[in-house]
């Protein structure tokens, strides 16, 4: 009985190893959207248009609705500085994916601009330690 369990332990441990591994190397987060405050109110409802995934090198936007308008992506530092800014005309269900892989490590904002709806994430690029 006890060989057996020492069996099963060490087939189970490479298992174990492999998942551990690909928990750290998937590091994506969603980016969290929060309404502009100095714009100004809105009487109705509204959603927000897109979802926002960061991974190690891009973020990756999913229009989740139709927009009829132009929109602008901005990533600002913490100065607010506009370090990169993108101009799409957005499709649902489409991807548009921004590289931030050119970014130093520290805190951004990501700005969704449509018309007078302006939307702003906050996230963190993380220095860059290479697993094996």
């Amino acid at each position: 009985m006890r060989a057996l369990n020492i069996a099963l332990l060490l087939v189970g441990i490479p298992f174990m190893i492999m998942e551990a591994k690909s928990l750290l190397k998937d590091k994506s987060k969603t980016i969290s959207f929060n309404k502009w405050e100095d714009q100004p109110k809105r009487t109705f409802p509204f959603s927000i248009p897109i979802e926002a995934i960061l991974d190690e090198s891009t973020i990756e936007l999913r229009f989740l609705q139709n927009v009829d308008e132009q929109v602008i992506f901005q990533v600002k530092d913490l100065y607010g500085n506009i370090i990169l800014q993108d101009i799409v005309v957005p499709v649902e269900q489409e991807i548009h994916t921004i590289d931030v892989s050119g970014l130093e490590a520290g805190s951004y904002e990501l700005f969704y601009i449509e018309g007078g709806l302006i939307l702003f994430g906050e996230f963190n690029i993380e220095s860059q330690i290479p697993f094996e």
